[in-house]
């Protein structure tokens, strides 16, 4: 599955387009239909921290429906897994915790996000799991 760079209203980096591309082509499970794939580092704890867990769902003809970074909210033991970060790409907009704005608004912060998220991945904190949308 090719990832469809010109329907996203946000612009996508090469490293980006790659990791998604290459990751669903080692897939072991039918994505004709779409993918929704699973970033997770598997020591991130309330207590000790670690790489935030990431979710991003692509169509069938390769459009990029959302991204959603989670992390804790709240104290150990009671801590919740919770969206920090989503950008919906099919309805255009970015949430950054309880604040909701436009897409297009998002371009800086979306870049930064790339830019981590390639890195942690490049440094391999990843386990990454692939499944049908």
């Amino acid at each position: 599955m090719k990832v469809n760079q010109r329907s996203c209203l946000l612009s996508l980096s090469d490293a980006l387009v790659r990791i998604i591309e290459d990751e669903i082509g080692r897939a072991k499970v039918d994505t004709s239909g779409g993918a929704v794939l699973n970033f997770r580092d598997p020591d991130y704890s309330a207590e000790e921290g670690g790489y935030h867990p990431v979710e991003l769902a692509v169509t069938s003809d390769g459009q990029l429906l959302y991204i959603t970074d989670f992390s804790y909210a709240g104290m150990p033991p009671y801590a919740e897994l919770v969206k920090e970060l989503d950008f919906d790409f099919d309805i255009e907009t970015c949430q950054q915790f309880d604040h909701l704005f436009r897409l297009k608004q998002a371009g800086g912060l979306f870049a930064l996000w790339q830019r981590n998220f390639v890195s942690y991945y490049q440094m391999g904190v990843y386990t990454v799991t692939v499944g049908a949308l």
